[in-house]
């Protein structure tokens, strides 16, 4: 639940616990994926957790970045098509 109306979450909550009996887990952090976090700029929403949940169950935490094999200066045509070697 979200709001600017403190007293009106309570009642709404209240009113919600009485008939369905609900719990308040606090402030959100974490919510399918996502991390929020929040500060005097405002909310951040980022998926860092869940990329590194993705690394460490494939195994691949402890490895290093690899340069892309693409020129990364190559000018890109529709006239013109280069050819890449095969690896």
């Amino acid at each position: 639940m979200a709001g600017n109306d403190k007293k009106e979450i309570a009642r709404i909550k209240q009113g919600l616990n009485q008939t369905f009996k609900i719990k308040d887990l606090g402030d959100l952090i974490y919510f399918i994926g996502l991390e929020v976090a929040r500060s005097k700029k405002g909310i951040m929403v980022n998926q860092r957790k869940y990329a590194l949940e993705l690394l460490t169950d494939a195994g691949l935490l402890a490895y290093k970045p690899a340069p892309t094999p693409i020129d990364n200066h190559e000018k890109l045509s529709s006239t013109r098509s280069v050819h890449f070697a095969d690896i």
